[in-house]
């Protein structure tokens, strides 16, 4: 038996709602753990969390559901007697502060129950990956302490040469998680449950790594700028600050590629949010996030999300909400202190300047580094609407991003109109030609390299994937997808603006088979430095709007800006940004946002009609003027 198949990205469909109309009682009766117990509070309200916390309780409980009506396409379970073991384990893991165990929270439990207690139908882990991101000072060194100790001491019992990796960004960054890891092993070692375990398998704790004499199974620390990871056939693995940008990405794919050969392996990445939103760690989130709302398709089922953030930066003011990146204000005797420093924490950022620490440190919410960004998380989010907007026969702005080699080609649509107030509002549509050349005509990997799912992009009518052979992008597929878009939607391209330096056959075939003016935009600082910035500027004032569109804000949020003698412009030097929307955007915003004024921001063309550049109504007025009859 299936149960009712949803799809949260819909419009119209919401987690809330999605939820109440299920029955659950099965469920709550069967499992009383603390993390199905956590996730029913927080579905029910009676828990305040964050929409990503509450979309991993909801694809908890589903699963749940899954488990009990028997779905035989669902391979997994919930063994409560493995989440008895690691939570029991927690109870006497010792605090390296205290040397007693911390009782555990509900969502603390939920961690520990969730990486283990899910299982394949050969009883192996079913999360290879787990993503964890919680604000700082909320414990989770203590959480990884336990999981790393329980996976060598309980779950490497009676095995031979397993290896355990701790690591992180730099050498000092390592180094501090370690000693907490130490710490808490010698505290074990003394114990009166564990002294013996460490005497019988000749446990040795060390500075560089914890090892057996007896089975040679290890726990190493190693930072990512050793680069020797992938020597190692990794068992369980640690990724500290996986979110900081100075993290060698290929790190992770060396681990991985290590654990294929390692039975009931797991890589748990932590982190808190940093300054720079373009990071992998980060785009995973986004990825996996669209993985659970689209919850029929059960796609990326070995990768477990928990993430305890804010929804938004308005929430700076509202401390009430805290508590959905700091989880830990749940604790009666903490929350009033911590949260008076807290709210002094603010305070002072506010009024040094330095507020944005605050948002990524305390609200465990990703921004984007000022002296960098091209526009904040906010305004890119913000301008996302799923108002019915009615393209046909308006007036419409083309720019056009042509690229070569892995990058992609791009047009966006700007179409100009007035709201119910009288703004003059800009709606943006795009749509992306993805090569996969670079990849060998994988299009998964090319997903995988991107951050950006351009699969679900295309069913969306967003982009165009290759399918030539060689995975390039056929010019004559551009200029038959825009012609044929133009027509049927009856559009009236006022301008088509490109990149000057990159003249192509479909540029060619436009100049020759239509009477579009066709505008070409210079991309040095001077040319490109004022649409860059009118760009930004009408984002800014909340004067944009597209759809739900995963290439137009990846594109936005990987753009990045270099500047010179006061001028700005998106950096193009980077490839891997994928920005070749934002390009496109930039270009039609060149003329688009003076569609209001009685100038435009070019020389006009030579038309090649015999009533050259005259408008519609112009050319209406001359016949009735000299051929009245």
């Amino acid at each position: 038996m299936q149960i009712k198949k949803i799809d949260l990205t819909k419009k119209g469909v919401t987690l809330e709602n999605s939820y109440r109309e299920s029955d659950y009682d099965d469920v709550f009766k069967k499992y009383r753990d603390p993390a199905t117990s956590y996730a029913r509070k927080v579905l029910s309200g009676e828990e305040i969390a964050g929409y990503k916390i509450r979309l991993a309780a909801f694809r908890h409980i589903r699963d749940l559901k899954r488990v009990e009506t028997n779905d035989k396409d669902f391979p997994y379970h919930y063994d409560l007697n493995q989440v008895k073991l690691i939570l029991a384990f927690a109870m006497i893991c010792p605090d390296v502060d205290t040397g007693q165990p911390l009782p555990l929270m509900e969502w603390q439990q939920m961690i520990l129950a969730l990486s283990v207690g899910w299982r394949r139908e050969d009883n192996q882990k079913r999360f290879n990956r787990v993503l964890l991101s919680i604000a700082r000072t909320n414990g989770k060194t203590y959480i990884v302490n336990i999981l790393m100790l329980y996976a060598y001491l309980v779950e490497g019992d009676g095995q031979y040469n397993q290896d355990y990796l701790y690591s992180s960004i730099t050498s000092e960054q390592t180094n501090k998680g370690w000693n907490y890891l130490m710490l808490t092993a010698n505290r074990l070692k003394s114990s009166e449950y564990f002294s013996n375990k460490f005497k019988d398998d000749d446990i040795a704790i060390q500075e560089m790594s914890i090892r057996s004499k007896k089975n040679r199974s290890k726990i190493i620390k190693m930072s990512n700028l050793a680069g020797q990871v992938d020597s190692f056939h990794i068992r369980l693995g640690v990724e500290d600050e996986s979110g900081d940008s100075r993290k060698d990405e290929n790190v992770t794919g060396k681990i991985t590629s290590g654990m294929m050969q390692v039975t009931n392996h797991q890589l748990i990445q932590i982190s808190t949010a940093y300054n720079d939103a373009n990071v992998k760690f980060r785009t995973d989130q986004l990825a996996m996030t669209e993985n659970i709302e689209k919850d029929y398709l059960r796609e990326r089922d070995d990768f477990l999300l928990l993430v305890w953030e804010q929804d938004s930066l308005k929430e700076v003011e509202e401390p009430e909400t805290w508590i959905k990146s700091n989880p830990i204000l749940g604790l009666k005797d903490k929350h009033d202190s911590m949260l008076l420093s807290m709210k002094s924490e603010r305070d002072n950022k506010m009024a040094d300047g330095t507020i944005q620490d605050f948002y990524t440190r305390n609200m465990n919410f990703w921004t984007v580094d000022k002296a960098k960004k091209f526009l904040d998380i906010d305004d890119i989010e913000g301008a996302v609407t799923d108002m019915d907007f009615d393209i046909n026969g308006r007036d419409v702005y083309v720019g056009f991003d042509y690229s070569i080699a892995s990058d992609n080609t791009s047009l966006i649509f700007n179409f100009p109109y007035e709201d119910d107030v009288g703004t003059h509002m800009h709606y943006l549509y795009q749509h992306s030609f993805i090569p996969t050349a670079a990849v060998n005509g994988n299009i998964g990997l090319k997903e995988k390299q991107d951050g950006i799912p351009y699969r679900t992009a295309e069913k969306m009518g967003f982009a165009s994937i290759s399918s030539l052979a060689t995975g390039d992008v056929d010019l004559d597929d551009v200029y038959d997808w825009f012609m044929n878009f133009v027509d049927e939607h009856d559009l009236n391209v006022i301008f088509f603006i490109y990149d000057k330096w990159r003249v192509n056959k479909f540029i060619q075939q436009l100049d020759t088979n239509t009477d579009i003016p066709l505008v070409p935009l210079g991309q040095d600082f001077l040319k490109i430095s004022e649409p860059t910035a009118a760009t930004r500027k009408v984002f800014t004032q909340k004067r944009v709007k597209y759809q739900d569109d995963p290439i137009m804000q990846a594109s936005l949020f990987h753009a990045i800006l270099r500047e010179d003698n006061n001028s700005v412009a998106v950096d193009k030097k980077k490839a891997t940004l994928k920005i070749d929307t934002v390009d496109a955007i930039i270009d039609s915003m060149s003329e688009a946002v003076l569609h209001w004024e009685n100038f435009n921001g070019h020389a006009e063309k030579a038309n090649k009609s015999v009533f050259g550049n005259q408008s519609a109504e112009q050319i209406n007025t001359w016949f009735k003027n000299d051929f009245s009859f």
